[in-house]
């Protein structure tokens, strides 16, 4: 089996963690006590913080948020298709930030606002999609821009 392959077999359980993520949503939206009810914040806490906006709370309409997910996704979907064959580990990373990001978008189009249920140190608000994009996001950073050319020795 090639790289690109195995690759790509990865996505299957990144998949597997946006559905998780969206059921501990439910179950969350459902059980757990709002974040405004912690009374004193521990490291980790769950709870439920809603995000009606951009990444950090930033306010925006919701039909902007929700137009500007799918713009976003598009650019980011073309960028994986044409480097899946040459550059398969960038082109992973860029489906990490994709299933995250439409956990999050499933979330606004469902509810009007992203759910948020692992509130870190009292003032970070995250879930497992958000988790995928800095993944993504992470290995874009360390991955090497180009790749090395074949018969070059690059250990110097």
């Amino acid at each position: 089996m090639n790289e690109s392959l195995r690759i790509y077999w990865l996505l299957l359980p990144a998949a597997c963690i946006v559905v998780l993520d969206e059921w501990l949503k439910a179950r969350g939206l459902a059980l757990l006590p709002d974040e405004t009810a912690l009374v004193e914040p521990h490291v980790i806490d769950f709870a439920i913080h809603k995000n009606p906006g951009l990444a950090f709370d930033l306010p925006f309409r919701l039909e902007l948020v929700i137009g500007l997910s799918i713009l976003i996704g598009i650019v980011l979907a073309r960028a994986a298709y044409k480097t899946w064959r040459r550059r398969p580990k960038i082109a992973f990373s860029i489906f990490l930030i994709i299933l995250g990001a439409l956990g999050n978008l499933y979330d606004r189009i469902m509810y009007g606002f992203t759910v948020d249920y692992i509130i870190v140190m009292g003032r970070i608000a995250i879930n497992f999609s958000d988790a995928l994009i800095l993944l993504g996001i992470v290995a874009l950073l360390i991955l090497p821009a180009k790749r090395p050319r074949q018969g070059v020795d690059t250990s110097h």
